[in-house]
Order: C-alpha cells, then structure tokens, then sequence
C-alpha cells in the first residue's frame, strides 16, 4: 500500500493533558524568512523532489467509536530495565496522574510485562476500559565500538530502536544484535529482521547519539522499512541540535524526505526517573495521535504519521484541507507562537501566529514547526500533494 503524508487526517481537537511541563526543544530550522499573514497561504517555487515511497504497516485496526486526540510516549523505561529504579506500576500511575492516553513500556532488551494482563498476538499489555493503555514494547539495545561510519573520537556506537506495539512475547533477554559486520546499515537492518518476527511498529532512538548517524544511513533504513525517528529526545539536547560538523536531527529528517522517502517525526522523553529529578526525567515531550482509543489503532496511528510531536505545545489543527497544510494552536494558550513552514529542506515562510495555512508544493513535501515563545515545539509531518 502506498502511504500518502497527512491526508486529511487530524481534525479540531486537543490532547488529554496540557498542564505538564516539558523542557528541552530542538533549535529552529535555519533560512531565509518570509512573513505571512494568518491563514494566507504562501507560494514558492519548489525544488524538483521525488514522490514519497511506500512503506509497511499494521493493517488498519477495525474497532468501534469516535477517532480523537491521545497523547502517549513512546519510550519509556521502568525498573526492569536495569536503568531505572521505579517499577512499573509507579511508572503506569506517573502517566495516568498526569492524563496521558497511553505508552510504550521499551526496557532493554526485553518486554515488561504488566499483572498477567498480556496475551499472545495482543499489542498492549495493559488495555483497561478507561484510564492508560500500556502498549508492549522493548528498545533494542546494543552498544558495539568501531562502527562504519565512525562516530566521534569515543568510537563508541549506540544502535538503539524501539519496537512499539510487539505482536509476539519472549522470554528474558532478547539476543538480536549483528555483531559480525561493523557497517551500522546492517546493525539496523538486524533491528528490522527483529521487528519482522515480533511485529510492531519500529523507531529510531536518539540518532545523532556520538555524532554516529548520516543522511544517507537515516535515508537507507528508511527505505528498508523504519517509519519513525525521534527528531527530538529531550534527554539528548545537546546532540539533537548538532554542530559545526554534524546535522541537527531536523536536518537528517529533512534529508530522508527531500528522497521522497516516508519518515515521521517523534518527541520522546525517554523517561528513566519519576520522582521529580534523576539524570532522565519523565514528562518533557510526547506525541498525539489521532486514532480510535484502541491499542492496535495507536500503533497504527504511530506507523502511517497520523500525530504530531510536542516539548510542550497544542495543537488544534494539523491537517491538509484542500491542497493546503493548515495548522492551529489550542485556544486556551495565550502565549505568542511562531508557526515556520519547511518545504523541500528550506525555511520558506514564517508568521507569528496562531494559525496560518501554506500550499502543497507540486513536488516534495512541507511540514511545520509551531515555536511558543517559551521555547516548547510541536511538530506537524510533512504533507505531499496525492
């Protein structure tokens, strides 16, 4: 099936819980700026870009009820981790206090499991009637040296993916690492053999951790089949934004589009402390989803880019109408906002707004990036003309 970016998909809405303080925001995309009035679409010549390309997904869910707004988080680490000294239930009651719809339980290597809640073939391992759905899941982890290309002078190589919403279950440990070629394409393509046999939907974790990731490895297991990267994990700061010599997250992203490959862009808070402190603290980004409140429907939602990402801001509108990208902030923020539009890789149009709406290119793509004046972001996907 070929998956068309953002076809009219999230409509008026807002997500559970917007009193949480999120921290951390990547660094606006560079360019040059044009302002732009509310709601005036905003036409520049685009580069030629090839159309994007297909890529696998979880069948669509078929279930009852009302497709809405969810807010979860798609990685998240509880004491059986090894990392992390909070058990589980303490990490489900953190989420559900502070009105998240679901998230992913990713400890390393392994699936936590919650009660004897989970079955064979279910996607979640907690799916009350109301309340937070746990989805099953677990970061492949694997912490090789030496890999090609090199990172920095460390050496040292972190090839983590998240695999969210696992159809099957093992026991202990998972062994799943390559550790016989040193290239990282095919440290990544034993990740996506991994996701083959547990199902889910597979996410790349921190990419420029040890300046290890470059366009062309993002953009190759895109095509091999990863749908999702964080583009912004709050705990990773520092590396998102890049350097003099290394591209931000956003620039990789950009870099994958601009193929016309299919990649979306997640905010995680890879949460490994809840107590208020700790070197990784819960809480500071998620994503939104709009789906039916089922756990197949998220991870559907997750695979075909049917959310936005967020250190901290709502969104009432993301969506294409007609052949425009149109995007709206939640009404009850006061606070002054930015909305950027990035088409092609380029900063083409910026208007401090709370709404403000930019035409389809006729080839590539356009996404946006709603900045409030705090700092805090959320990210709209990118939308391609069908």
């Amino acid at each position: 099936m070929r998956v068309r970016t953002f076809v009219a998909l999230l409509a008026i809405g807002g997500c559970a819980a917007p009193d949480s303080a999120p921290r951390g925001p990547t660094s606006p995309p560079s360019g040059p700026v044009s302002d732009v009035e509310p709601d005036a679409a905003v036409d520049a010549p685009p580069p030629d870009a090839p159309i994007d390309a297909p890529i696998d997904a979880p069948p669509s869910p078929v279930v009852s009820g009302p497709e809405v707004w969810l807010r979860g988080t798609t990685h998240v680490h509880a004491k059986p981790s090894g990392d992390s000294v909070t058990p589980v239930p303490d990490v489900i009651a953190y989420y559900e206090q502070r009105g998240y719809d679901f998230i992913a339980l990713t400890d390393h290597n392994r699936v936590s499991e919650v009660g004897d809640a989970s079955t064979a073939g279910s996607v979640a391992v907690r799916n009350p009637p109301s309340g937070l759905i746990v989805l099953s899941g677990t970061e492949l982890t694997y912490n090789p040296t030496g890999c090609i290309p090199a990172g920095d002078e460390s050496g040292r190589c972190r090839i983590h993916v998240n695999l969210v919403g696992l159809t099957e279950r093992f026991d202990g440990k998972l062994e799943w690492a390559n550790r016989k070629s040193d290239e990282r394409v095919e440290k990544y393509q034993a990740a996506i053999d991994a996701q083959k046999q547990l199902g889910g939907v597979i996410q790349l974790n921190h990419p420029n951790w040890y300046w290890g990731m470059t366009a062309d490895v993002l953009a190759e297991v895109a095509r091999r089949g990863i749908p999702l990267v964080e583009i912004a994990n709050v705990q990773f700061d520092k590396w998102n934004v890049g350097d003099k010599d290394h591209l931000s997250t956003e620039a990789l992203w950009d870099a994958v589009l601009a193929k016309g490959l299919t990649m979306w862009g997640v905010a995680s808070d890879d949460a490994h402390d809840y107590n208020g402190g700790g070197k990784y603290p819960a809480g500071g980004a998620w994503v939104v989803v709009k789906a039916q409140r089922d756990p197949r429907a998220i991870v559907d939602a997750l695979a075909r880019g049917r959310f936005y990402a967020s250190t901290g801001v709502i969104l009432e509108r993301a969506e294409v109408e007609g052949n425009e990208l149109v995007v709206e902030v939640d009404q009850r923020d006061l606070s002054i906002f930015t909305i950027d539009f990035i088409e092609n890789g380029k900063l083409v149009a910026s208007a401090k707004s709370r709404r403000a709406r930019r035409q389809l290119p006729a080839t590539g793509y356009v996404r946006a990036v709603v900045t409030r004046g705090d700092g805090k972001k959320a990210w709209v996907q990118p939308a391609r003309r069908p």
